[in-house]
């Protein structure tokens, strides 16, 4: 009998069993951390970006709100000046007037927009200071916010292209 107790006896000695220590989430693994720092550029790169884009389509959307405003085909062609003065180099615009400027005007659109500005310019620059009958304040104005919606602000390439334009006539 003293075999079977012995064994009873061992059992209550036994101390209950202790569970280690839960393991903290930190520090993370570098998986981790170098998730997070691509996110957070990620992040910075993406907001950068957008207040880039917003700054440079300020003078279109001034340039768009006063072309509502605007009647005289005088007013338009200089708001249209003005608004390339903001994104093409001032020595490239400044001296342009009638056809020269009319060319740049469609040279700094797609290629697919480039005929529908010209129907719709048709003479009006030319004839900023003489208009005549056929002359429209509408259809120069429809063909002012096709180049302010269309050409502005311009791609990289389209500026090359221009400039390239330019050197050669």
């Amino acid at each position: 009998m003293e075999a079977l107790k012995q064994p009873s006896e061992q059992l209550a000695q036994l101390k209950d069993i202790h569970l280690p220590e839960q393991i903290h989430n930190y520090p993370l693994a570098y998986g981790w951390w170098i998730l997070l720092t691509c996110l957070l550029l990620t992040l910075i790169f993406v907001v950068i970006k957008w207040q880039k884009h917003r700054s440079l389509c300020q003078a279109q959307k001034l340039a768009l709100a006063k072309l509502e405003n605007t009647d005289n085909n005088d007013e338009i062609i200089t708001l249209l000046k003005w608004a390339a003065f903001q994104y093409f180099p001032r020595n490239q615009v400044a001296s342009l007037h009638g056809k020269q400027l009319e060319y740049f005007f469609i040279n700094t659109l797609a290629t697919k927009q480039q005929d529908k500005f010209q129907r719709l310019s048709a003479q009006q620059f030319i004839n900023k200071y003489q208009p005549t009958e056929n002359s429209s304040n509408e259809t120069l104005k429809e063909a002012a916010h096709l180049w302010l919606s269309q050409a502005i602000p311009p791609k990289v390439l389209k500026q090359k292209t221009v400039i390239k334009h330019e050197i050669t006539t």
